[in-house]
C-alpha cells in the first residue's frame, strides 16, 4: 500500500514545526514513534515527500540515518571555510556548504584551525558569527589584518577619549603560549562577532552542500 498523503502532510508539518522551534530536524526514529509507525514506514513517507520536491534525503553511509534537508525554507548558515586560531592566515574561500541551523541573514560560520584559542575553542570546531561590530572589549571576533590575513581572537581595546573608534586593538589568544598582537585600527577589519560554537565531531552531521 502506498504511503497516505494525509500522513505525509502531517509528517512534513511536524518536520517544519521542529525546525522552527529548534533550528534543526528531529531524530527520525523518535519521529516515527511519535506517529505510531515503524522506521521503515517513515522512510517510505519521506521518500514520497522527496519525490514531490518537499525535502532531500542525503545518505551518510551504511547503517546511519540519512541527513534530512527541507526545501522551500530559508535554512542554513553558510560555512566559509577556515579561520586561524593561531597566527593570521589568508582570507576565507567561497562557502563549502551550509549548516542546517536556524540563523539570520547576517550569520555565517568558520572552521577553526590552530590552538591559540584552546581550550575554549579547539582545532576543528566551527564558530558561528554575526556580521556586527563588537559592543564591548573582550568579545571573540573574526578579524582580518591588512589586506588578506584573518584570525580568531579576543578583541580588546582601551576606551578612547572621545566617541571615536580606538586607535589600536589587541588580539588576545586564550592559549597563553601565543602572544597578544597589537594592531592599528586602520589595518584591522572586523568580519564578525562570535555567537555560538559547534564541536568538530558533530559538524559533519549538520553540513550540506547548497543553500536549500
Amino acid at each position: 500500500m502506498p504511503p497516505r498523503p494525509l500522513k505525509q502532510t502531517q509528517i512534513l508539518e511536524a518536520l517544519k514545526s521542529a525546525y522552527e522551534r529548534t533550528g534543526t530536524t528531529p531524530d527520525l526514529s523518535s519521529l516515527a514513534r511519535s506517529f505510531g509507525i515503524t522506521y521503515p514506514t517513515l522512510r517510505e513517507h519521506l521518500k514520497a515527500l522527496e519525490a514531490k520536491g518537499k525535502l532531500v534525503l542525503e545518505s551518510r553511509g551504511p547503517g546511519r540515518a540519512p541527513r534530512l534537508r527541507l526545501l522551500g525554507l530559508s535554512v542554513g548558515v553558510p560555512l566559509f571555510g577556515e579561520i586561524a586560531a593561531g597566527l593570521p592566515v589568508g582570507t576565507y574561500p567561497e562557502p563549502e556548504g551550509h549548516l542546517v541551523l536556524r540563523g539570520r541573514p547576517d550569520h555565517f560560520a568558520l572552521r577553526v584551525r590552530g590552538d591559540s584559542m584552546a581550550d575554549r575553542i579547539e582545532d576543528g570546531d566551527v564558530v558561528l558569527l554575526q556580521r556586527v561590530e563588537p559592543q564591548r572589549s573582550g568579545e571573540v571576533c573574526a578579524v582580518r589584518v591588512g589586506e588578506d590575513e584573518s584570525t580568531l581572537k579576543y578583541l580588546e581595546w582601551s576606551p578612547p577619549r572621545s566617541g571615536d573608534r580606538p586607535a589600536r586593538y589587541r588580539l588576545r589568544p586564550h592559549n597563553p603560549s601565543y602572544p597578544t598582537l597589537t594592531v592599528p585600527a586602520a589595518e584591522l577589519h572586523i568580519d564578525g562577532v562570535m555567537r555560538g560554537l559547534i564541536r568538530g565531531d558533530v559538524v559533519q552531521d549538520l553540513l550540506f552542500e547548497g543553500s536549500g
